[in-house]
């Protein structure tokens, strides 16, 4: 079974689908309400029900049309456009390696002695699951 791939998403779109992550369904004025309080630039309600359906065209978001008002909800979790997006991101910059976007991360980002001991237990874990493959 192959994977659904991600939609692009403009900027706004995106920021509709974050506030839609941090709650579990919204209402077309909820979902303005929620981007305004945190906006600079403010959106029309008609701009907000125009995003809403592009974004449940694209299958990012689920719709219960169930009542009125309609209630829209994240389709995509946050986890999977994440994951999706540093693939793309790895496979454009840097030919599909991310060692490389990972070393880089590591030489060029302050990491503290929590987030390097992190670090290393993932690298354990992903070195055991590897010499385990390698076994069967």
């Amino acid at each position: 079974m192959t994977k659904k791939p991600v939609p692009e998403l403009g900027p706004l779109e995106f920021k509709l689908l974050q506030i839609l992550w941090k709650h579990q369904s919204l209402t077309a004025p909820q979902a303005l309400e929620a981007y305004n309080r945190q906006a600079k630039t403010k959106l029309a309600y008609t701009t907000v029900m125009t995003l809403l359906g592009r974004l449940a065209d694209k299958g990012v978001l689920k719709v219960n049309r169930e009542r009125q008002p309609y209630k829209f909800s994240a389709a995509v979790t946050r986890d999977q456009m994440l994951r999706h997006r540093v693939r793309e991101f790895v496979n454009m910059f840097f030919e599909g390696e991310p060692f490389d976007l990972a070393i880089r991360l590591v030489e060029e980002t302050p990491l503290s002695d929590d987030s390097v001991d992190k670090l290393q237990n993932v690298l354990r874990e992903r070195k055991s699951k590897t010499k385990t493959k390698t076994r069967l």
